[in-house]
């Protein structure tokens, strides 16, 4: 009986609003890194895309090339540009061994999660391709911060939400993570950019979730949304929108 009212009392918060506490728990864009280009020029195209920022050549022929060719090359993703774990929670497990980076694994996931993207779709607009050639286009990833959750912090704030109340979740802005990718689409044959994105997404806030407790599970939930809405990206009408992620979940995982 406590749990479901525990339930309905968060819903009760969160439900009325929805939209405006989705925008008000969104991740803000974090400082773009030297990987992105023309950083300057950057727009914002959360409203539309579902990135924070994204920037398409003004070449004609650059532009014209790269949509003439239908072969991807997803190259293996850098850390080149990592920064260090800025939050506090955060930085303190990793410091005392609570929770261990894992940069490189994060890394090859990002890399899978793409390709799978593309492997599962309907109708892709890109074929695949293992190596990058003069008919292919380059994909280049970059993550930029990588923030773990932190399980213990999470941990006391179950807690709190059953023994005091469920509003007390929205303190788990200082024990979520986060995860920050750039992208570019690179002409394989020229090397000229003609595409690029860069979105930051952290936690979810929610209820319970398995994922509170594991320090990168919200990370893999977002890189596997950030492979499936580019893949839809590719293959959508100039003009349709893409829907960006929910910042609230009731899912268990």
């Amino acid at each position: 009986m406590r749990f479901l009212h525990s339930i309905f009392a968060l819903l009760l918060v969160l439900l009325p609003a929805c939209s405006s506490t989705n925008r008000m728990l969104k991740a803000r864009p974090v400082a773009l890194s030297p990987f992105f280009e023309q950083p300057s020029l950057a727009q914002d195209a959360s409203a539309q895309l579902g990135f924070q920022k994204v920037w398409t050549t003004p070449d004609s022929r650059v532009l014209a090339a790269g949509r003439a060719k239908r072969k991807l090359y997803i190259a293996p993703v850098t850390l080149g540009y990592l920064r260090h774990v800025n939050r506090a929670f955060a930085s303190g497990e990793v410091a005392w061994g609570g929770v261990r980076r894992q940069e490189m694994e994060v890394a090859m996931r990002l890399r899978d999660e793409f390709v799978s993207a593309f492997r599962r779709s309907p109708s892709p607009y890109y074929r695949l391709a293992n190596q990058p050639g003069k008919d292919t286009l380059t994909l280049r990833l970059a993550v930029i911060e990588l923030n773990p959750t932190s399980p213990k912090g999470n941990a006391a704030l179950t807690m709190l939400k059953f023994v005091v109340t469920p509003v007390a979740g929205l303190a788990a802005y200082f024990t979520k993570g986060n995860i920050a990718i750039e992208g570019k689409v690179v002409d394989s044959a020229s090397g000229r950019t003609f595409f690029q994105f860069a979105d930051n997404e952290s936690d979810k806030l929610t209820f319970i979730n398995v994922r509170d407790y594991q320090p990168y599970g919200h990370a893999v939930n977002t890189m596997h949304y950030w492979a499936t809405q580019f893949e839809l990206m590719t293959r959508s009408p100039h003009g349709c929108k893409v829907r960006d992620s929910g910042s609230i979940t009731l899912r268990l995982n």
